[in-house]
């Protein structure tokens, strides 16, 4: 028989100490996947990106750990449930309004739902996202580029929206090449949910997977190191610990450089948490790399990007008239 545990998810914000919340989660889960988890909502005010993805690839890291005794899948709880199945219950009557109908909103709860709601998107929406463990590029791009990072919420020149795009999806590839496709769950996949807040207008996105990590990836390849040492030897354009093919015309490494200097100017903000090691790039904090408390066992990748009225182009490109550049 299973023993059920009951996991409170407090109000976690978009920033440092909401990060830290999240990745205690991720502790909890990762001790012993193999229990039933309630998650309970009774004391969480609102949800935002960076958890909604954690809750969802914890789900699935449950469902794979008992799948694999084949105990039956998450599902979504609106009323009762046996405690001696394993799996993962989202407690939906202990939401409050926001939060359900964030979590309707964004696509989330449609993922784990034997039943239905009104208000899921169809289509094409900003929100939760599972990608399979064999990577569509085109679709990911496409939807970076035409719902993500779309005009209506940023305005980007021909040139700088589509090398940012791919920036991103490199961010994804690389959630496949170091993660998914050496990882031991091969049914695990990627993990992202977009995100646009309409009253401070920012627009973020988080990628997650559940792969060895950044760190242990690069100590792997090149022996044993600090941390920190293999965070920045990582962050170095070109350097790659890849040895697949898989979207080989991608340029190696982790692709942030471009990122970096753009959500300098933007005044946004770049997260990255792997293993024993955080990286934070602001305009305010400059590139931060330091060691975590906190232990990811996979990499964790997060972007915000303030969606203000300038024009953000290259500074190579011709300069349109009272915009303000990239």
């Amino acid at each position: 028989m299973h023993l059920k545990k009951t996991i409170l998810i407090p109000t976690i914000k978009d920033d440092g100490p909401g990060y830290e919340k999240i990745l205690g989660l991720a502790e909890v889960v990762f001790e012993d996947p193999y229990h039933h988890f309630d998650f309970d909502f009774s004391r969480c005010a609102m949800i935002d990106h960076n958890t909604v993805v954690m809750l969802g690839a914890l789900a699935r890291y449950v469902d794979y750990h008992n799948n694999q005794m084949k105990i039956s899948k998450s599902m979504l709880l609106f009323k009762s449930s046996v405690s001696n199945v394993a799996g993962v219950m989202f407690l939906v009557e202990t939401m409050n309004s926001a939060v359900r109908e964030r979590l309707i909103g964004n696509n989330f709860l449609s993922h784990f739902s034997s039943g239905s709601l009104d208000g899921y998107p169809t289509g094409g929406y900003l929100g939760y996202r599972e990608h399979n463990y064999l990577q569509d590029a085109d679709k990911i791009a496409d939807h970076l580029q035409n719902e993500w990072l779309s005009a209506a919420k940023l305005r980007l020149s021909d040139k700088l929206k589509p090398a940012i795009t791919s920036r991103i999806l490199e961010v994804f590839s690389n959630a496949y090449g170091h993660g998914v496709s050496i990882q031991d769950m091969k049914t695990m996949g990627v993990y992202s949910c977009g995100q646009f807040n309409n009253k401070d207008k920012t627009l973020n996105i988080s990628v997650l997977d559940f792969g060895p990590g950044i760190i242990k990836n690069v100590k792997r390849v090149r022996g044993d190191m600090p941390s920190i040492d293999a965070m920045q030897w990582a962050l170095v354009k070109g350097n790659s610990t890849r040895t697949d093919s898989q979207l080989s015309d991608i340029p190696r490494g982790l692709g942030l450089d471009l990122l970096h200097n753009f959500v300098h100017v933007n005044g946004g903000e770049l997260r990255i948490y792997t293993n024993d090691v955080k990286v934070i790039s602001s305009k305010s904090s400059g590139l931060i790399v330091e060691e975590n408390t906190r232990v990811l066992r996979g990499t964790m990748v997060s972007i915000k990007i303030n969606c203000d009225d300038r024009y953000y182009r290259f500074t190579s490109e011709a300069e349109p008239t009272q915009h303000q550049y990239f």
